[in-house]
């Protein structure tokens, strides 16, 4: 087995999308515009905060009322954290209890800013034994750029090629090979309908927490 794996954190670990529906539809409904659905937000978490909002007020990115609206949007996400309605997906739990029970050292590389990854974070007694969290506030770049994962390695004392990293999004498989370990691939996240997982270019795809252990226990 590595001697670390490195998760991605919405859409991997966690489901995230109930927060951002119910946020983006307050903000929306606050501006008299009409809510979206949570299968519409599905869509739209990996991309971020700014194409959350940009697609629900059915705006472009040159918008001058985007910068107002993506604040007020996050200083609501701010507000929402405390009361959470994410949740883990199925079995993330069992796979970051075996990874302890295996001596595996894990941790978190996100492009989720530390503003609200801590606070997420401490929502969830599962996240307690996390070796390192990187955000893109640490390094000052987000995925698919490599700092944030060769970070997250030097943090853990080991070299990249050491461990894996594991991602619902092409950019987290491209950021896995820019850094030089293996990227795997989970289907259960935020997907994006334009680009088939089949094509990320991943070591491996797998289908649950359950058959990703079973991949590292392989390698």
């Amino acid at each position: 087995m590595h001697q670390a794996v490195l998760f991605d954190l919405d859409g991997t670990l966690l489901d995230t999308e109930p927060d951002f529906t119910f946020i983006l539809n307050k903000l929306l409904l606050q501006h008299g515009k009409a809510a979206v659905t949570s299968e519409h937000v599905h869509k739209l978490v990996s991309a971020g905060a700014t194409t959350m909002v940009r697609h629900g007020f059915e705006m472009d990115e040159t918008d001058p009322r985007l910068p107002g609206l993506l604040n007020e949007f996050l200083d609501m996400y701010a507000i929402q954290i405390p009361i959470t309605k994410a949740g883990l997906y199925s079995d993330i739990d069992l796979l970051l209890a075996t990874l302890n029970e295996q001596g595996v050292q894990w941790g978190i590389m996100t492009n989720k800013s530390r503003r609200f990854s801590v606070p997420l974070l401490a929502r969830f007694e599962s996240f307690a034994t996390c070796a390192t969290l990187v955000c893109p506030d640490d390094v000052g770049k987000g995925k698919p750029d490599p700092a944030g994962l060769i970070l997250a390695c030097t943090q853990l004392g080991i070299e990249p090629a050491n461990a894996i990293y594991v991602g619902d999004h092409p950019r987290d498989i491209e950021a896995a090979n820019n850094a030089g370990m293996p990227g795997v691939a989970v289907s259960w996240g935020y997907l994006p309908d334009d680009n088939p997982i089949t094509q990320w270019l991943a070591k491996a795809t797998v289908h649950s927490p359950r058959e990703l252990l079973e991949f590292l226990a392989r390698e």
